[in-house]
């Protein structure tokens, strides 16, 4: 009768722990294109006069921190976004940007990631040879610390775009259970 109480809680708090998990994730998702769509508002004045829809980097970084900072109380660190007690997530968020240009938006993009625990970085991105009128697709490979593959389903580009990933690793809902790890990633085109 003990085991079978103990089986049924057991399943119930793992229920519990993936509908926690699955409102991470749809929240930082739903964070992670809020920022980025304020990021590409940084479009190079200057260009922008001669038709050419440029992204400010640094600028376009920026304005994605505080973003994060205003919508989810993330305060950026490095390649991390650290919460604040109001925060979706209980650890760091590991981040990475990548942006893909007037010249090379039409191509597609094989992008390589890495998760080590302390970051989450770009090891390769390959562009592909054939351009495409209406937009090249990217395609994505994760890898985590402990050498697990993850494979992001393909996304498209419509024009300049900044890809946004983020890599989160949370605590569960009990200590019994595995940790919460997703990758997310939004993909916004550069606003003209």
């Amino acid at each position: 009768m003990i085991s079978s109480t103990l089986l049924f809680l057991l399943f119930g708090m793992t229920v519990i722990d993936a509908d926690l998990a699955m409102q991470k994730k749809l929240e930082v998702k739903a964070l992670l294109e809020l920022a980025n769509h304020n990021a590409t508002f940084a479009v190079d004045p200057v260009l922008k006069t001669e038709g050419i829809i440029e992204l400010i980097e640094e600028e376009a970084l920026e304005r994605f921190a505080l973003r994060m900072r205003e919508n989810g109380g993330y305060r950026q660190e490095g390649g991390f976004f650290l919460p604040s007690p109001a925060s979706i997530t209980t650890d760091p968020v590991a981040f990475t940007a990548k942006y893909v240009d007037f010249w090379h938006w039409q191509r597609d993009l094989h992008l390589s990631l890495k998760y080590t625990g302390d970051s989450l970085r770009i090891e390769q991105a390959e562009w592909g040879e054939e351009t495409h009128p209406s937009g090249g697709h990217i395609t994505f490979h994760l890898t985590d610390e402990k050498g697990k593959e993850l494979t992001i389903a393909p996304k498209k580009m419509i024009g300049p775009s900044l890809i946004a990933v983020a890599y989160v690793r949370d605590r569960p809902f009990s200590p019994l259970l595995p940790d919460h790890a997703f990758p997310v990633v939004s993909i916004e085109e550069v606003k003209h």
